[in-house]
C-alpha cells in the first residue's frame, strides 16, 4: 500500500513526521486534498487555515497553520508554516 511521508514544520519545530494516507490543507486557492500518487505540487497556504492529517496507524491530527508554503512530490509531502496551533507540543511518529 501507498503511504505518504509528510512533514509539518515552524521555524522553531518539527510539528508533525510520519507516514499518512491523507492529507488536507488550506491553501490560498483553496482546499487540498493529498492521497498516495498526487501530482506534484507546489502550494501557498492560507493566512489561517486548518490542516487535517490521516495517518497510517493512529489518530487523525488537526491544527490551525499561519501562512507557508507546501510541497508535494513522489509521496513527500512538505508543509513549512509560520506558526502551528500545535508547534509547542512534540512531534508525532506515526
Amino acid at each position: 500500500m501507498a503511504v505518504l511521508n509528510v512533514e509539518v514544520v515552524t521555524r522553531e519545530t518539527v510539528v508533525w513526521r510520519g507516514e499518512a494516507k491523507y492529507v488536507r490543507a488550506r491553501t490560498a486557492e483553496g482546499q487540498l486534498g493529498i492521497l498516495p500518487g498526487h501530482v506534484a505540487t507546489m502550494a501557498l497556504l492560507a493566512e489561517d487555515g486548518e490542516l487535517v492529517i490521516d495517518p497510517v496507524d493512529g489518530q487523525r491530527y488537526t491544527s490551525r497553520l499561519q501562512e507557508g508554503f507546501l510541497t508535494v512530490a513522489q509521496n513527500h509531502v512538505v508543509i513549512a508554516a509560520k506558526s502551528s496551533s500545535d508547534a509547542e507540543k512534540e512531534p508525532s511518529a506515526a
